[in-house]
């Protein structure tokens, strides 16, 4: 039985408060509520918001509590400076929670600027990213690990000016795009240079240590470059480092995870500007 892909912000929402794990269970009383936002708009493609709430690290997470963490009736709205949209409510089983706000009007364009605003009853949070100009791959190889299965390789000449970047996989039994594992990366090791990466397959969910990192030969497997701006970068990349802390007994999690969302909440709205390409590993 395969899992569906949790929402990444979703893991956050538990994970939020695991720096306050105690012996005594009365720190639950200094839980602090906030709302928590993955919000996101690439080129050529519409906006895309999952809403929800964090929960106190001590509380049972039943059906109802879980219902009750989805934020379902907010007024999601997205604006290009020119042009607005507010985004529609649905159901959408390849997230769990399986529910998320998703504009049909405004697609993201290279370079513009675009505003998230996000009301819920008396509380309004705000944030703004801008799409930057998308990177291609120069090559896409794959190396023999095994007898089934094979590791990614790839290579992109980075531009002189500033960039950072994040690397997705996605395979058929993947349902949407898979962060690649340690998959944040800043041009200030090989800025203008061929820069050439050993790519290993990242887990579906953070809620699990199992993970093959290779590819099974013989399957196609889509590659997904994205240049993203500073605050995506800050973000993913203190998430990145609550996740793996986390996955270490031996390190407390920091909790100091970099959001820019305006307003008592945690999380991103991130801009990607992306190139997709198709490969299929070697038998």
């Amino acid at each position: 039985m395969s899992l569906k892909p949790i929402s990444i912000l979703f893991y956050t929402t538990l994970l939020l408060l695991s720096g306050c794990a105690k012996d005594d269970p009365s720190e639950e009383m200094k839980y602090n509520p906030k709302f928590v936002v993955e919000g996101w708009i690439e080129n050529d493609a519409y906006p895309t918001v999952i809403l929800t709430r964090n929960v106190p690290f001590f509380s049972d997470l039943d059906s109802a509590e879980l219902a009750d963490v989805v934020l379902r009736y907010a007024r999601v709205t997205v604006s290009d400076g020119v042009q607005s949209e507010i985004l529609t409510a649905r159901k959408d089983d390849n997230y769990f929670p399986s529910y998320v706000y998703r504009g049909s009007e405004l697609k993201g364009r290279v370079g513009k600027k675009y505003k998230l605003t996000i009301e819920y009853g008396a509380t309004r949070l705000e944030s703004e990213t801008v799409i930057p100009a998308p990177v291609s791959l120069d090559s896409i190889w794959f190396v023999s690990k095994n007898d089934t299965s094979s590791q990614l390789q790839v290579r992109f000449k980075d531009p002189t000016e500033k960039n950072y970047y994040k690397l997705y996989t996605k395979t058929e039994e993947n349902k949407r795009f898979i962060p690649t594992l340690l998959s944040n990366h800043d041009d200030k090791f090989f800025n203008g240079q061929l820069y050439t990466l050993q790519v290993n397959k990242g887990p579906e969910s953070n809620l699990t240590i199992k993970n093959h990192p290779y590819f099974d030969k013989d399957t196609e497997v889509l590659i997904k470059l994205s240049t993203i701006p500073k605050e995506g970068f800050d973000f993913w990349s203190s998430f990145q480092n609550e996740v793996l802390n986390a996955s270490n007994p031996l390190i407390g999690s920091s909790g100091k995870i970099i959001s820019n969302i305006s307003g008592p909440a945690l999380g991103v709205w991130c801009g990607y500007g992306s190139y997709v390409y198709k490969v299929k590993v070697a038998p």
